[in-house]
């Protein structure tokens, strides 16, 4: 456990919410995450900044690089169908709506190329969810340094709701970027917009009430849907609490409560991880994994073995390609040969082969379908999947259970990479300036100028005006 940070929470030196207790008289869970999000000063050393900062200018790029799908194109069409025009803005287009409904889009079109960050024990994507429903709650006066306390406030519940109830609750079918991002999106607003620690317990309590969201969901367009629903739930979640209206703070660690329900109530493990609290911030001891490829995060150590073995093959002499990976990787990554770009995302073979082939995978081969090109489609049908069961299953990566790429020529050689840690997460980071490419490439053409300004987004004054770039797109 790390040391105290300065201004950290003290359990004892903040009283208790009145009527709060469970039957065994211990506080719920949610209460101590609400009176951390609520009362914890949430300033964030430099280098922690660092990280937020880097996660805040990758997801505006993902949103712009997906506004155009026809994910989040039907998603808005649905939406101006259902819902009057509000003061809230979809970013990358010329509509506004509602602060529900804008939260929702924004989430859609940032997940939709799952192209967006994600962290390791929550084993959820956080800024896709956090940064569209803080944006929809954001005023005129909400500065740079309110976004970041109130998405260090959500990190928070996300991170270390992960490390009590992960993997057991992945591993059962839950998305975790919807089941546990809802209650933390509901404590970011909550904090953005200045409730109480009882009120945002009640928000959290209503997210939860309203969180679901399915792995098998996987390779359609409900998983970016599924991230729209929780940043809408915490939106509207954070509103409900503000009015007045009440849940049951033990909702999350009752007999019956989420945890229990969605895949197994460990109550040493949900207290090892609240103790935590105000000790050091998730978010600087378990950073982000940020993606230099558009695929599940789950493609891309396989991916950095194929970039790395490029150079080494030659395509027409591959006889077999074995990919090893840990059984829970490969339990997400059903689809052999994709027949569309959601089934792509989530095809372990179809990444590789274009790491092989190509190098990497870009947003405009997916737009190209490339895995119908014929010579992909030939060395997807040489790809074999070799799951395996991990000696560290607690760990989503590990040095003892790396990937690895196996490739066997028509000589008789074989050649072989494996990998324990990707390009992009915390143990080999993207490059800052890796980091503004794929930001530029996503943006699109008026990124340069806006490039500059996001450097300091933190300071700055007026943080929707800075992060709401406006775009030209129906």
């Amino acid at each position: 456990m790390t040391e105290k940070h300065e201004g950290a929470f003290f359990a004892g030196e903040i009283p208790s919410i009145p009527g709060s207790q469970t039957a065994s008289g211990a506080e719920p869970a949610l209460v101590r995450l609400a009176r951390f999000v609520a009362q914890d000063l949430l300033d964030a050393d430099p280098a922690t900044l660092a990280i937020l900062r880097s996660g805040v200018i990758d997801a505006l790029g993902c949103i712009h690089a997906g506004v155009q799908t026809d994910v989040a194109r039907l998603a808005r069409e649905g939406v101006r169908a259902m819902a009057s025009i509000g003061p809230a803005t979809v970013i990358g287009t010329d509509m506004t709506t509602n602060r529900p409904q804008a939260a929702f889009l924004n989430a859609v079109a940032g997940h939709a190329l799952d192209f967006d960050d994600w962290e390791i024990p929550g084993n959820a994507h956080p800024t896709v969810v956090l940064l569209p429903a803080l944006l929809a709650m954001a005023g005129p006066q909400t500065n740079g340094a309110d976004l970041a306390r109130a998405y260090l406030a959500g990190f928070e519940v996300i991170a270390r709701l992960g490390e009590a109830m992960n993997f057991q609750h992945y591993d059962a079918g839950w998305h975790s970027t919807a089941t546990l991002g809802a209650p933390a999106t509901a404590a970011a607003c909550a904090r953005l917009i200045g409730l109480s620690a009882s009120q945002t317990a009640h928000a959290m309590s209503f997210a939860i009430s309203a969180a679901s969201g399915y792995t098998c969901q996987f390779g359609s367009h409900a998983k970016p849907i599924q991230a729209g629903f929780a940043a809408r739930a915490g939106v509207e979640a954070a509103c409900l609490a503000q009015a007045g209206l009440t849940g049951q703070p033990h909702v999350l660690d009752h007999a019956r409560g989420s945890a229990a329900l969605m895949g197994g109530l460990n109550t040493e493990r949900m207290n090892a991880a609240l103790d935590k609290l105000g000790t050091g911030y998730a978010l600087t001891e378990h950073g982000l994994v940020l993606k230099p490829w558009p695929s599940c995060g789950y493609t891309h150590r396989l991916m950095t073995c194929a970039v790395r073995m490029q150079a080494r093959l030659s395509p027409g002499r591959i006889k077999q390609i074995d990919l090893h990976l840990p059984d829970f990787h490969a339990a997400v990554l059903p689809f052999g040969q994709p027949t569309n770009r959601p089934e792509a995302l989530f095809s372990a073979p179809f990444v590789v082969v274009m790491g092989l082939l190509h190098g990497g995978l870009t947003l405009s081969d997916l737009e190209a379908g490339v895995w119908n090109d014929p010579k992909v489609a030939r060395l997807i049908a040489k790809t074999k999947m070799r799951a395996f069961a991990p000696i560290r299953p607690d760990l989503n990566y590990s040095e003892k259970d790396p990937d690895r790429i196996v490739v066997s020529l028509t000589d008789g050689r074989v050649i072989e990479d494996a990998c324990a840690y990707p390009l992009g997460a915390p143990q080999a980071p993207m490059s800052d300036a890796q980091i503004w490419e794929k930001f530029r490439a996503n943006a699109g053409p008026y990124s340069d100028d806006w490039a500059a300004k996001l450097c300091d987004w933190p300071e700055h004054p007026d943080i929707a005006t800075l992060l709401i770039h406006e775009g030209v797109q129906s």
